[in-house]
């Protein structure tokens, strides 16, 4: 497993010094692959949006069709951050 580095400033240090029970390095990695999900989600949606338009441009779907499957679509990421243990 690689390692990463972090520098923090002294005075986080000395506040995560009186925090003591918690694994900073598990907290650091949930940071790191909730933001590494972020930025796949933030393309994702780009691609996801692209293709919607796309779709759209001879679809007979309602605007409350397209709602549905917007909601259907949130849900499956909140799901999705469930699962990893981040939400």
């Amino acid at each position: 497993m690689a390692e990463v580095v972090v520098k923090i400033p002294d005075e986080l240090e000395k506040e995560i010094e009186e925090l003591q029970g918690e694994d900073w390095s598990e907290v650091a990695l949930k940071a790191i692959e909730l933001r590494a999900f972020e930025l796949k989600l933030a393309k994702s949606r780009k691609l996801r949006h692209v293709l919607f338009k796309a779709l759209i441009s001879e679809s007979k779907l309602t605007e409350e069709d397209a709602m549905e499957l917007g909601r259907k679509a949130n849900e499956e990421m909140l799901a999705q951050l469930k699962e990893k243990g981040l939400v």
